[in-house]
Formats: C-alpha cells, sequence, structure tokens
C-alpha cells in the first residue's frame, strides 16, 4: 500500500473511533464537570489566568486545557462537543505520530499494526472523548517521546525544539510530571544505552532546552502566583503533586499490582494475549535502540505510577503509545508458529472465551445494579465481540494465519466501540441525575446545594451554584427569595426536612458513583 494511503486510512479510523458522538454524550463524570466549567468560566469571564470553579480557585491543574475546551467553545458554542472536540482531534494526532515514528524506525507494515493498537483500545477512546487534561498529556508526552528520540538519532535542532516545546506545554496542563517521565526515560536510555557522556549531554541542550520549557510555561505560573498571592502554587505543588504522589487521595490507592492491571488488562485488552510478549520480545531485540527506548518509556510511566499512592487508570494512559509501538512490532512478525507454544494457546483461548461471553458479563452487570437493571437489552450492542471469539477460537484450532486472527479480533473490537460510543453508552448516560432532574426544574429560581454538590449541575445551568455547608446557611439563602431548590444528597434528607417550608422534589442515582443526588424544593 502507498505510504499516503495507509497514513490516510489510519487517520480515518482514528477520526471515526476518537469522535464517535462526542456531541451526544453529556458532560457528566465528575471530574469533566469541573474542567469543563472552569473552561466555560474563563472562556465568558475573559480571565486566562486563574481558573475558577463555581465561585472557587480551581487549583488542581494548570490551565492549558481550559484554553484547548474555550478554542472548542468559540467554534462550536458551550456544548459537549466544544468541550471535547480537540480532546478528540488530540487523539487523533497521537495515533498520527505514532504512525509515523514507527514507519520511520521500523516499516509500515508495522506502523499500521502500532496505530491499529491504539484505535481498538476502548480505554483509550474513552479518554480522548473527555473533556479534562489527559488527552493533550498523553499527545504532549507521547510527541516528546519520540522527539527525544529524533533529536538523539539525528541531531536536529527541530526535534529538540519539539522536544523542550511539548514537555512546556505539559507542564501547562500538569506540571513536573511533564519532565519527569520523559526526562527520566531519556536518562534512563542514555544510561543503558551506555551512551551517558558529556558529549552526547551537550548535544542535547538540556539546560538550554530546560529554558525553553520553562519560557513557555514559568509566565503563567508566575501570573497566577501573583494574582492569588501564592495560594495557588502551594494548593497544587503541595496537594495535588506531593500530596497524591506520597498519601491515596479522594479514595483512590490500591496496591501496585492495580496499575499494571490498568495498562496490560484495561488499556491492552484488545491485545492481551500478546501483550507481555511483546515486552519479552522488546527486551530481547534491546540491540534496537528504539525498541530499547520505547520499552524503557512503558517501565518508566508503569513503575513511576505503580509506586505513587494515588491509583487512577488514566494516570498510566501516556504508556500506551510506546507499548502500542512494541506492540505493533511484535504483532507485525507473527505467524502460525506462534500457536505451537501451549502457553501461547493458553492465553489466546482464554482470552477467546473471554470476549465470547463479553455481552454476558454485560448483561449480568447491568442486572445487578439496581438503577440500571432495566438496561440489560444494551448486551446486544457487544455480540459482534461474541462473533469476533468464536472466529478466534476457530482460528485457534484451524491455526489459521495469524494476519487473519488479528484482522478478526481488531474488526470486532471496532466495531463494537463505535456501537458502545453510539448505542449503548448514550442510554447509560441518560440515566443520569442532570438529565433526569434539570428537565423538571423551574431554573429560572434560585438554586443553591447543601454540604455535596454533583459538579455537572454547575455546567448544565452554565452558573455558580452556592454550596452551604450548614443548615443556617441554607435557611439564610432561602429566606432571602421566595423560592428555589436545593441540591444535596439522600444522606443529607433528614437534616434538610427539618427546616420549615422546605419539601422533597426529587432524587436520582448518580452514575458510576454511590450517592444518589437529592433535589429539595421551597416556595411555588
Amino acid at each position: 500500500m502507498k505510504p499516503y494511503r495507509s497514513i490516510a486510512i489510519i487517520a480515518a479510523l482514528a477520526i471515526a473511533t476518537m469522535f464517535a458522538n462526542i456531541g451526544g454524550l453529556d458532560i457528566y463524570a465528575l471530574d469533566e464537570a469541573k474542567n469543563a466549567e472552569a473552561a466555560r468560566y474563563m472562556f465568558e469571564s475573559g480571565d486566562y489566568v486563574v481558573p475558577y470553579y463555581n465561585g472557587d480557585i480551581r487549583t488542581d491543574k494548570p490551565p492549558l486545557h481550559y484554553y484547548f475546551m474555550a478554542a472548542g467553545y468559540q467554534l462550536f458554542g458551550v456544548n459537549a462537543f466544544g468541550a471535547r472536540f480537540l480532546s478528540s482531534l488530540f487523539g487523533v494526532l497521537t495515533v498520527i505520530i505514532t504512525f509515523l515514528f514507527v514507519q520511520k524506525h521500523f516499516n509500515q507494515r508495522m506502523a499500521i499494526f502500532s496505530s491499529v493498537v491504539l484505535i481498538c483500545s476502548l480505554h483509550f477512546n474513552l479518554q480522548m472523548h473527555m473533556s479534562v487534561p489527559d488527552p493533550y498529556l498523553i499527545f504532549f508526552t507521547t510527541w516528546a517521546f519520540f522527539a527525544f528520540y529524533e533529536a538523539y538519532k539525528t541531531d536536529s535542532w527541530v526535534h529538540k525544539l519539539a522536544y523542550y516545546f511539548a514537555i512546556g506545554c505539559g507542564i501547562l496542563l500538569k506540571g513536573p510530571i511533564a519532565i519527569g517521565l520523559p526526562g527520566l526515560t531519556a536518562l534512563l536510555f542514555l544510561i543503558i544505552n551506555k551512551d551517558f557522556k558529556w558529549k552526547t549531554i551537550w548535544r542535547l541542550q538540556p539546560f538550554g532546552g530546560l529554558l525553553l520549557s520553562l519560557t513557555v510555561s514559568a509566565p503563567w505560573y508566575y501570573a497566577v502566583h501573583k494574582k492569588t498571592n501564592g495560594f495557588w502554587t502551594e494548593e497544587f505543588f503541595f496537594k495535588h503533586n506531593f500530596s497524591r504522589f506520597s498519601d491515596a487521595m479522594e479514595g483512590h490507592e490500591g496496591i501496585f499490582l492495580m496499575t499494571f492491571a490498568f495498562v496490560f488488562l484495561l488499556g491492552m485488552l484488545t491485545f492481551f494475549p500478546f501483550v507481555f510478549q511483546s515486552l519479552k520480545f522488546a527486551f530481547q531485540k534491546r540491540q534496537s535502540e528504539a525498541m530499547l527506548y520505547c520499552l524503557i518509556g512503558v517501565v518508566v510511566v508503569v513503575g513511576f505510577f505503580s509506586v505513587s499512592s494515588t491509583k487512577l487508570p488514566n494516570y498510566t494512559v501516556p504508556s500506551y503509545p510506546l507499548l502500542a509501538v512494541l506492540l505493533g512490532v511484535y504483532l507485525s512478525q507473527l505467524d502460525a508458529t506462534w500457536f505451537d507454544k501451549i502457553g501461547n494457546r493458553v492465553i489466546y483461548f482464554f482470552y477467546a472465551v473471554l470476549i465470547t461471553l463479553f455481552p454476558v458479563g454485560i448483561y449480568f452487570g447491568l442486572k445487578a445494579a439496581p438503577s440500571l437493571n432495566h438496561l440489560t437489552g444494551l448486551f446486544v450492542y457487544f455480540i459482534p465481540l461474541s462473533l469476533g471469539g468464536i472466529l478466534l477460537l476457530a482460528n485457534g484450532f484451524r491455526r489459521t494465519k495469524m494476519e487473519q486472527t488479528l484482522a478478526v479480533n481488531s474488526m470486532a473490537w471496532l466495531v463494537t466501540i463505535l456501537l458502545f460510543f453510539y448505542f449503548a453508552f448514550p442510554q447509560v448516560d441518560a440515566e443520569n441525575p442532570v438529565r433526569k432532574l434539570v428537565p423538571k426544574m423551574d431554573t429560572s429560581k434560585t438554586i443553591v446545594a447543601y454540604e455535596r454538590l454533583n459538579p455537572a449541575f454547575v455546567f448544565a445551568l452554565e452558573r455558580e451554584i452556592p454550596r452551604y455547608p450548614t443548615i443556617a446557611e441554607v435557611k439564610q439563602a432561602m429566606a432571602e427569595r421566595p423560592s428555589g431548590y436545593v441540591i444535596s444528597r439522600t444522606n443529607y434528607r433528614e437534616a434538610l426536612e427539618e427546616i420549615d417550608g422546605l419539601t422533597y422534589f426529587d432524587e436520582a442515582k448518580d452514575l458510576f458513583e454511590n450517592p444518589t443526588t437529592l433535589i429539595m424544593k421551597w416556595g411555588e
């Protein structure tokens, strides 16, 4: 296939999955709602220095992703499509630069396989469907990874500038981690490759490069530090960086093995039978500097977050493009003799049975959820996985050509991903409290919150919702307005019902979380 045709097909497939129904799904997930709302406030207020969420300074993240979302709002309006448009675009760009890197340092066939690994990863696509910093961080970190290797091999100033510029953008997305991951990977690569020499370090210009990275990022950090009298700086660096690493935050703790499960089971589930073999293969072929470099990058990202106290599935996604390179190279050279090893056959048939039974798991998973058990029919959208699993079982017994086996597996997941975003997930998404409750409310009236507030309400209503921690403050707010609503949780219902004039309105179970959102009302 002509190179331009292969990259055009890969780009088209990436667009099809990354952009699948991004405007048809509500901004509901907690982090997504907070980020989209902070970006909306920046866009409408014109204050692009201090991030705010619901009237409070938001110290969780630097602002670059807010700027991208604001650009989306400018193009498409303040809505889900505008908030997610550039997230999806950066997902496509991540696939494309992965393709180009592999095509240059390996070959076109391997580049196609590597790209397909990303395109057929449901978790990778989920990340690119969200208005959060991660899609942008994944792109800029991947760009930094690849640009360093290019700079090392070619001594090109263009690639050196790209490397340090990408790190600077990463610093504006998530802070020091954008230096740590590519920087540690580069350092270990030079050491293991026995090229940690002053001559090599000098030609890579780390000191001038760091200055460029800080030139990109430091002006905003200085501006926000000055404008908030150091409050943002202290909260971000000490609470949201050092504390997240040293202590589990928001209940996201777990043993180090969780990080490996996130990557190898969740992220690379589509090619699970081949993941560990690809790592072994990369180690055996470590004389290839490109293979060695990508392997080190995977180990650095996964290893770093495995020792971090806070565990979240999105943290390790920057390893996916590097792991896709290793998988793509490995998959491209497989043939039917792969089935000769008993261990390979065991894991292959286990995987084939797993995806064959996937719809059954979806059915019983939904049936076990009280708020979603009426959606058990959604299992039909996962039947393509079952059909793919059955074909994989047949191919395994017949020892069919590996290309055909991989094509069947990829197609089954590709179809399932599209069905998931266009048909299955929208029906689950429609069960969220915002979709159920807001249409019943007279949103022209006063709306306040007691104790806890689902942030999706703030974005949906496009206004600040005062949140009061005490009953006395709720009473005061009610006294100042003739009618309105109080948003809270059902575990606070007893306390709220003690307020004269405040009555029950409605409630709805939160999706993916334990709480149930409660709406109380007062007045006519």
